[in-house]
């Protein structure tokens, strides 16, 4: 097994002070940058090695991709507090994305969405600091992204 302590690390591209500032991250939201189209392994294997030990579900929302269990074999990873809710089971995912993030049964929310609109985003972020629950959400947007969020790596 893998020991993700030693394998995951952060690297931002400006400080941590000017990233707040520049993005509107706070310590409960987080945009991070994936590639379009992949399932942004780096990026869940940080995640829920952040949040495996906290009680609650690592909830994955709408996930490009579906992730396989085989997938993360070989790290250290609590995979039985990991939600997965697909994107045909949601009938509108403002609606679920609210619920989960004031859910106490969640302690990580994962969502796959480029845009939300800005009082949406407020919304949601207000959500996730009144209910301490983390708010990841997962941009396929390079424009905007590219130039402010840390990009994780995970060596072997």
């Amino acid at each position: 097994m893998l020991n993700l302590n030693k394998a995951v690390h952060a690297y931002p591209s400006v400080g941590q002070n000017q990233l707040q500032h520049k993005t509107g991250q706070t310590a409960f939201y987080q945009k991070l940058q994936v590639t379009a189209g992949q399932l942004a392994l780096p990026e869940l294997l940080f995640i829920i090695q952040q949040h495996q030990q906290q009680s609650g579900w690592v909830l994955l929302l709408a996930p490009n991709q579906l992730p396989d269990k085989s997938t993360f074999s070989g790290f250290d990873l609590d995979m039985s507090k990991v939600l997965v809710i697909q994107q045909k089971q949601i009938s509108n995912i403002h609606t679920v994305l609210s619920d989960a993030l004031s859910s106490s049964t969640c302690s990580a929310v994962v969502v796959w969405q480029d845009q939300f609109s800005e009082s949406s985003l407020q919304h949601y972020q207000q959500l996730a600091e009144q209910h301490q629950t983390c708010f990841y959400q997962l941009s396929s947007d390079a424009v905007k992204a590219q130039t402010t969020t840390p990009r994780i790596a995970v060596s072997h």
